[in-house]
């Protein structure tokens, strides 16, 4: 005979379609279990989550009658030894997470500040309109369904301490590129023993990039909903551990991009706006000193790919203040020289950010003030290269040999690598937009104008340097948005051929969907394969 179940308990026994006493905040079946107890707000309504062509045979009550909790049905990453079961806890999933089609990104009418659209979601929910809902009512309801940082750490299954290891040892400097500090790969992996969003949206990112889908895909399902449901909380916008489950959950979403078209409803991209809009203070610090300001400049970059990819202003606040780069101490000590050398790195993707918001703002201005602008931009750009630290100096370069069409140069760190591709990739921006006449068409295949000329040779500073540091995946990344501005000059057969083979060792190597951008050029240049 099948127990009695309630309709009004807490909902870990209503998913697990057990009796509930109902005693708050702590039932008798999940403090029998050692289970996280979570109760359903009156504001929110939840769906049960059932895995989709469950192989189990065993109903939900015959599994939960066993004493063995270790594993926890298919809601299970690998078999637990006395673990508290964060991958099982919260095992339902609003069906909107899963069921609504998210909708592309709308542009703002405004040249400098901009919003995500309306439509912008997560998983089928605005997350802006998630972050207005600031009702007090919800804090002492919610408090009990959200898993919070906890103060004791979360005890990790094998496979997902296996992927927050993969995480650390190669996604981390994907995210610290800029950061000489290394915040996202020093502290993240600390931190998700902390915090159940952010264990899952690392689980979610390392499981794709192993190519593992069905595990990347269940823990990117379980951090949506978490996340959804962790807006409600009017501490959410200072929660810089929300805030860096977003970035990375945006790098998900670029690896699960459909390899032929690229399509991206950058719907994580969205969200990382909302919560920085909605709690930033009117001052970013170039060098970063804390996990939240690492994370901005994390999603800056972001916003530089699609912006470049779709040729439209990046979404972020161009009022925003830099704090000034600190001045070299007398005595500079090795964390004051990290220090400096992520502000000069940040410096400079700030500028490429104003860059690329000029040369795609679209907003009609007086020729005159487009001059300015240029102007004012070109003086910026040559100030960072003239003023910047010897470190960012290459530490060899050379012309192109037999090894490569494309110059040799050498860099020791990641930060130096994405900062002189970011320096080269505004340059050629500056020359494609620079404002005077121009002819409507283009003199396509005919000889390359002078302008034509230095554009190409930043490009193939560009391809040059990401060659020789083909493990600076950001660097990668950047030849990836930029090549849809310079690609179609080249001409060369063997300079095409290479990008093509970096595209292809990028998609390879690191799961980054480059087919669709390699068609494009193939169609752009009109190679037969």
């Amino acid at each position: 005979m099948g127990k009695l179940r309630s309709k009004s308990g807490c909902m870990t026994c209503r998913t697990r379609r057990v009796k509930c006493d109902e005693i708050r905040p702590m039932c008798g079946q999940c403090s029998t279990k050692s289970r996280s107890c979570l109760w359903e707000s009156t504001h929110t309504t939840f769906r049960g989550y059932r895995p989709r062509g469950g192989s189990s045979s065993a109903a939900p009550d015959e599994r939960d009658e066993g004493g063995d909790d270790t594993v926890d049905g298919e809601f299970s990453f690998g078999e637990r030894r006395n673990s508290p079961g964060l991958l099982a806890e919260s095992e339902h999933v609003s069906s909107t997470a899963s069921s609504s089609a998210p909708r592309p990104q709308t542009a703002s009418t405004s040249p400098f500040l901009r919003s995500p659209a309306d439509s912008s979601t997560t998983g089928g929910i605005s997350i802006s309109g998630q972050l207005s809902r600031h009702s007090d009512s919800y804090s002492s309801s919610v408090s009990h369904i959200i898993p919070l940082p906890t103060a004791n750490p979360i005890q990790l299954s094998y496979v997902e301490a296996e992927l927050v290891h993969h995480y650390a040892e190669h996604l981390g400097r994907w995210l610290d590129c800029t950061d000489a500090s290394r915040q996202f790969t020093l502290r993240i992996p600390v931190l998700v023993k902390h915090c159940p969003i952010l264990l899952r949206a690392v689980v979610a990112f390392a499981a794709k990039h192993r190519q593992d889908s069905k595990t990347a895909d269940l823990a990117y399902q379980r951090c949506i909903a978490l996340l959804i449901e962790r807006l409600s909380l009017n501490s959410a916008m200072h929660d810089e551990s929300l805030l860096c489950a977003i970035v990375i959950l945006r790098f998900y979403d670029q690896l699960n991009v459909p390899p032929v078209t690229g399509s991206d409803w950058e719907i994580n991209l969205s969200g990382t706006s909302a919560i920085l809009r909605a709690s930033q203070h009117h001052t970013v610090d170039l060098s970063a000193p804390t996990l939240r300001d690492a994370a901005f400049w994390v999603y800056v970059r972001q916003c530089l790919y699609s912006a470049s990819v779709n040729q439209q202003p990046p979404n972020i606040d161009f009022n925003l203040q830099l704090h000034p780069i600190p001045a070299p101490p007398a005595d500079p000590s090795p964390a004051s020289t990290l220090t400096r050398e992520t502000a000069w790195a940040n410096k400079m993707t700030w500028i490429c950010a104003c860059i690329v918001q000029y040369a795609f703002d679209g907003v009609e201005v007086e020729p005159a003030s487009r001059v300015r602008q240029s102007q004012a931009l070109s003086n910026a750009l040559e100030e960072w290269k003239n003023e910047r630290p010897s470190t960012f100096n290459p530490i060899w370069q050379a012309p192109a040999r037999d090894v490569s069409v494309f110059p040799e140069i050498w860099f020791t760190a990641d930060w130096h690598v994405v900062a002189h591709a970011l320096y080269h990739f505004s340059s050629l921006l500056l020359i494609t937009h620079k404002p005077g006449p121009k002819f409507f068409l283009r003199n396509v295949g005919k000889s390359l104008t002078e302008a034509d000329h230095r554009i190409l040779n930043h490009a193939r500073a560009i391809c040059g340097s990401c060659k020789c540091s083909l493990a600076t995946v950001p660097s990668l990344m950047t030849l990836c948005h930029t090549v849809f501005i310079w690609g179609p000059l080249m001409s060369d057969p063997r300079e095409r051929d290479e990008v093509i083979s970096i595209l292809t060792y990028f998609e390879n190597m690191h799961v980054w969907p480059t087919a669709w951008i390699i068609n494009g050029l193939r169609e752009q240049w009109a190679m037969v394969e």
